[in-house]
């Protein structure tokens, strides 16, 4: 253990090695979203540039040492971006984000969030197809295939990287883009952290309309979960229909949350032309039940910070993900079982276990995925859900999020099962109607689910082949531990 930080230690890297009891490894382990994830390696090394990054490999590959990645540090689960038994590479002193007006590439480190990314681009009349959530780290999300409020009219966050600058596991750095390594491009847009330690995320901006103003009209409606039905309704009509307003987003979901009184049923709607009151939401506009709104013009930045105020950090965090047919009796069905998770819930954790839930649907649509191939293809999947109906008709998808979070480990462990559970169960009834795609999208993903096979044998094939060639050792399979890995 010693002998690898040592090594370390030893190298030009001194001053980017931290141990543990130290203030900058305990500082780092408590910025961590989520407690389950925050494990303690032997040492944390934190490289400031692309070539101390590279060195960073060397060493540990020489001494065959294991590691884990941290980007932004917004994984849910334990082994997502820390890792306990080896050495843990945070990219925190890599936070930087530029944009060339020339070129119109916003270039992102990744060690930093969306919320600064946000912040640094609004002046510039730019932004690029990121979290809806301010914390969410943006190395993790993007290479993960990242959805955003601008995935209906630009695809997923992969789909928009015109390059990747990434170390290799022999320690060279090179690029991945359409001309060099377009192999190893494709594969990285949603093969996440198993190429390569990447150090360089080069995005198209997306311009605003009016360049003085990043403003995007959106916000959340609160109903009284009494109407449930009639908003499944409005977001099954909206999915179905998303490609007719690409600018338009929705989410739906419920949550547990006993600071507003226990059940709640939100509606999160967002133009990203800021479009006040768009005709493709006058379903939900005319839904009965409201509690409350905060509909309104305000720069994304905001509306982002309010969307990931729901998920707040300092929890452990257990969370499963599904993708399905877009019919409402699976909506139905997803949040009865949340309800009867919840009534269970109740009963074993403890007075001051703080926990809640969300349950929580989003549209996946043809269009969604068209933008990413005529980007140059990913490796996610998805075309062969959308475009392979027998009657040569697309097919829109729900995506499904089911999270808790709670205080305490023993809470953790008695949960546990009890979600994945309540996972399981929507899957099994999907499968009855023959409407489970069997995809998993690997942001939202418990590390128990087998995410890249969901990607279909044609995918997996492209990523063992990129990996094959890339990373002839093997370095980010056998010596990265977290994450999610090719199967082999």
């Amino acid at each position: 253990m010693a002998e690898n930080c040592n090594a370390l230690q030893d190298s030009s890297l001194r001053d980017r090695v931290f141990l543990p009891n130290g203030a900058p490894y305990t500082e780092r382990l408590e910025t961590y979203w989520s407690v389950s994830a925050a494990l303690e390696p032997w040492c944390m090394v934190m490289p400031a540039t692309a070539d101390e990054a590279s060195l960073v490999i060397r060493v540990l590959t020489k001494n065959e040492c294991p590691f884990g990645i941290r980007g932004g540090g917004h994984g849910a689960d334990a082994y997502s971006n820390g890792i306990d038994a080896g050495v843990t590479i945070d990219f925190g002193f890599m936070n930087a984000t530029t944009y060339d007006a020339d070129r119109k590439i916003v270039s992102i480190q990744p060690g930093t969030h969306w919320q600064p990314v946000y912040e640094t681009l609004s002046p510039l009349g730019v932004t690029v197809t990121g979290g809806r959530g301010g914390t969410v780290g943006a190395s993790g999300f993007i290479s993960g295939g990242g959805n955003s409020f601008h995935s209906a009219s630009h695809g997923f966050a992969a789909d928009n990287v015109q390059n990747f600058e990434l170390v290799l596991g022999n320690g060279s750095l090179i690029n991945a883009n359409a001309n060099e390594n377009p192999d190893l491009w494709q594969a990285m847009k949603g093969g996440s952290g198993n190429f390569g330690l990447i150090t360089r995320y080069d995005m198209y901006a997306i311009e605003f309309p009016d360049p003085s103003s990043t403003d995007i009209w959106g916000g959340l409606i609160i109903h009284d979960v009494a109407v449930q039905d009639d908003v499944i309704d409005c977001y099954v009509d909206f999915a179905e229909n998303s490609g007719k307003d690409q600018n338009s987003t929705s989410i739906v979901f419920w949550g547990y949350i006993p600071a507003l009184g226990g059940m709640v049923l939100n509606v999160a709607l967002e133009n990203t032309i800021n479009a006040v009151s768009p005709p493709a939401f006058d379903c939900y506009l005319k839904t009965t039940g409201v509690i409350s709104k905060s509909l309104r013009s305000a720069p994304m930045a905001e509306i982002t910070l309010e969307l990931g105020s729901g998920q707040p950090a300092g929890f452990r965090n257990i969370w499963y993900t599904g993708a399905y047919g877009n019919d409402a009796r699976i909506i139905k069905f997803a949040v009865d079982k949340h309800a009867s998770m919840v009534a269970e819930l109740q009963k074993v954790m403890s007075a001051d276990s703080g926990f809640n839930t969300l349950c929580m649907f989003q549209p996946i649509s043809p269009n969604m995925v068209q933008h990413g191939i005529d980007r140059g293809g990913n490796i996610m999947g998805l075309e062969d859900h959308v475009f392979k109906a027998a009657d040569g008709s697309s097919k829109t998808g729900v995506m499904f999020l089911a999270t808790f979070a709670v205080k305490g480990v023993e809470n953790e462990k008695k949960a546990a099962p009890l979600v994945q559970d309540w996972q399981d169960s929507i899957d099994a009834f999907a499968d009855s109607l023959d409407l489970n795609w069997n995809w998993r999208y690997l942001n939202y993903a418990n590390q128990k689910q087998n995410v890249l096979a969901s990607f279909g044998e044609k995918a997996i094939a492209k990523m063992r082949a990129a990996s094959a060639k890339y990373d002839p050792d093997q370095v980010f399979q056998k010596l990265r531990k977290t994450g999610h890995r090719i199967p082999m």
